[in-house]
């Protein structure tokens, strides 16, 4: 029994001092993101935007479109960007080996025919063999490329890259619609920093948000508990832990929902990994790694402003695959560039963001379920005083609660996105309900990609069945 009770008292310990630093970082996190966010929209200069959409120097940008199955939003997709107001884009529409109607889909809203799309940059390989390309009559920056799948969304952007003309490369998915400004303004820190070499914007879901030729003309808050809970997400991810990481020059994920590059950094890297479930991790990484071991002043931004809205999973079966797959993902991502954690010459991200998302973000579930059962069972033989240990768990679900609120709270104040007070009044109670319900089975499915990633079990993306934009939706 003495054993069994030195085991307890180490293992409470650890579990005390994980989550006291756990709480210290990203505490720090927040602080800076508030920052972050206060700046940008304190300095927001709508003159600089003017004069980089009328000057015909800008730098062109190629937007990059995988597109596998998904008649039900792409012609939307691309309509928001043939309407975007940005000098100069080139679209590349990559149909990945689609069972569906997605070129038809194209034909008929855009009028392809058949032309030659001629390899630019062939230091970056793809596998799937490229079958058919097509340009527009309507849009004439519009380029579609059929290939057949590999079963990688990597292969499809490495595709298009392949292709792709414009200094600028963004990329996003095919159920995605930007926001008119968006380019404009996730391309200005390259127009007003040659440092900058990869940029991100915010990503939100479009679930239950009305929309109306290619734009969402009011957003809204979804309407079961399942996509609410995935909004303050979200808005955690990107307006606190993005925004704090991107302050500090250690941002290591820049979302391949909505995410900009320098070409030539880009093709430097190779493109995307094409074994990766985490390539948009990877890249971001790479391209880390190549400038500090050069020595070189570079800059990965986060922009607050600018939003890519996209659909999200509707069923617990399929955000379940999404988030197994984030899981294995990052932990395939860390044990590929797990020479870099913990070295000084990588930075802020080699010393602080990797290690922080290795045991806070990897771990986390495996240690939070281990300091509940070990807490649980010293409660039951008497070691811990239940009323200490009802009052680490509620400290614990309030700390999670006030972190959510906080995220909502910035977008309420600093971009007001969602105008009712009944969205708002929705999404803060959600963000009460989400310890309770949502934390515990989405602890699960990470746990199984932590497994997944430790097995060594080949990368699988899988399928996501989507709704799509109806008009007036």
């Amino acid at each position: 029994m003495n054993v069994l009770h030195t085991i307890f008292t180490v293992v409470t310990t650890v579990a005390i001092f994980y989550y006291l630093i756990h709480h210290l970082i990203f505490g720090s996190v927040i602080v800076r993101a508030a920052f972050h966010v206060g700046r940008q929209q304190r300095w927001e200069d709508e003159q600089a935007h003017a004069l980089t959409f009328s000057n015909p120097l800008a730098p062109g940008i190629s937007v990059l479109i995988p597109a596998h199955n998904e008649e039900a939003g792409i012609v939307a997709s691309v309509t928001s960007l043939v309407e975007a107001h940005y000098p100069h884009v080139e679209i590349i529409v990559v149909d990945d080996g689609s069972k569906d109607a997605t070129v038809e889909r194209l034909h008929e809203a855009f009028d392809l025919y058949e032309a030659e799309l001629p390899v630019t940059e062939p230091r970056v390989g793809q596998v799937g063999r490229v079958l058919k390309t097509y340009a527009s009559r309507k849009a004439p920056g519009l380029k579609v490329l059929s290939k057949t799948s590999v079963g990688r969304r990597s292969d499809a952007i490495n595709a298009a890259f392949r292709r792709s003309t414009q200094p600028l490369v963004c990329m996003i998915d095919g159920d995605s619609i930007l926001e008119p400004d968006a380019l404009l303004r996730v391309a200005q820190p390259f127009v007003d920093d040659p440092s900058v070499v990869a940029a991100g914007g915010v990503v939100l879901p479009s679930n239950g948000s009305k929309v109306e030729r290619g734009r969402v003309t009011d957003a809204r808050v979804p309407r079961t508990w399942l996509e609410r809970t995935q909004v303050l997400e979200y808005l955690r991810a990107f307006l606190v832990g993005r925004s704090g990481w991107s302050a500090s020059n250690g941002l290591m994920i820049i979302s391949g929902a909505f995410g900009i590059f320098r070409r030539e950094v880009m093709a430097e890297v190779g493109g995307l990994d094409e074994e990766s479930l985490a390539e948009d991790a990877e890249l971001v990484v790479a391209v880390h790694r190549a400038h500090r071991r050069r020595r070189e002043d570079y800059r990965v931004v986060f922009v607050a402003e600018p939003v890519c809205w996209s659909e999200t999973p509707s069923t617990a079966k399929v955000l379940a695959r999404q988030r197994r797959r984030w899981s294995h993902g990052l932990g395939q991502m860390l044990s590929q560039h797990r020479d870099m954690i913990g070295r000084p010459r990588y930075g802020r991200l080699g010393v602080v963001t990797m290690p922080y998302f290795l045991l806070f973000e990897l771990w986390g579930p495996v240690v939070e379920l281990l300091g509940l059962s070990t807490a649980v069972l010293g409660v039951a033989v008497g070691w811990v005083d239940p009323w200490l240990f009802l009052l680490f768990v509620a400290v614990s679900f309030l700390l999670s609660i006030a972190v959510s609120l906080a995220a909502l709270l910035v977008e309420v104040i600093a971009f007001g996105r969602y105008q009712r007070v009944s969205d708002t009044l929705r999404l803060a109670l959600a963000a009460v309900f989400e310890p309770f319900w949502f934390r515990p089975i989405h602890a699960i499915w990470r746990i199984r990609g932590l497994v997944a990633s430790i097995r060594g079990e080949r990368a699988v993306w899988g399928e996501m069945t989507r709704k799509g934009f109806a008009d007036g939706q």
